[in-house]
């Protein structure tokens, strides 16, 4: 009997999954308007979160993060971009000046986020860490890692949406799928 090394194998058996892609319409020629789901990402290793989780809020869309320092409020522009319990998004500092992404979860009545200030800054990274009432008002505390220390309340301006009806809510056992808009 004849010996078949590895190499001959791995070579056989990539050449029946190219055949099996160009067969079922996946091959080279349709590559081009094949792309992989946002929420595939690597942005979320590690945030504890997951993108099939079924959730109660839905915080997809613009908001602002209206953030209370020292007795003074600030204004940021966040765009959430929510998958199940992960939450990604982009925050707005007009007053750094910079603009940069977020990463979080929403989980049950629990939103937390979290934005990395540019290296040098005196921020470091701030975390949101809040609440959301049973209207969809969402609210919390935020501090900072950087060496300024800040610390303070804040408000989201936009509440959160119902991810669904309550008759959904309780037959799919507390919770919805929650994708981007």
């Amino acid at each position: 009997m004849r010996s078949i090394t590895k190499a001959t194998l791995r070579t056989l058996g990539g050449l029946a999954a190219a055949a099996a892609l160009v067969a079922g319409g996946a091959g080279v020629a349709s590559a081009a308007t094949v792309s992989p789901a946002a929420h595939t990402g690597a942005s979320w290793v590690g945030q504890g979160c997951s993108y099939r989780a079924l959730e109660k809020w839905d915080l997809n869309g613009h908001n602002k993060v209206e953030a209370v320092y020292q007795g003074t409020t600030y204004t940021y522009s966040v765009t959430f971009r929510q998958y199940g319990s992960c939450l990604t998004g982009t925050l707005t500092d007009s007053y750094y000046p910079t603009t940069g992404p977020i990463y979080g979860t929403v989980k049950g009545n629990r939103v937390t986020f979290t934005f990395r200030y540019p290296s040098g800054s005196i921020q470091g990274t701030r975390t949101f860490s809040g609440y959301i009432n049973r209207w969809g008002g969402v609210s919390g505390n935020w501090w900072e890692t950087g060496t300024e220390q800040g610390t303070g309340s804040f408000t989201l301006a936009r509440h959160a949406a119902s991810a669904c009806y309550w008759w959904e809510w309780w037959y799919h056992n507390s919770g919805c799928p929650v994708y981007p808009r």
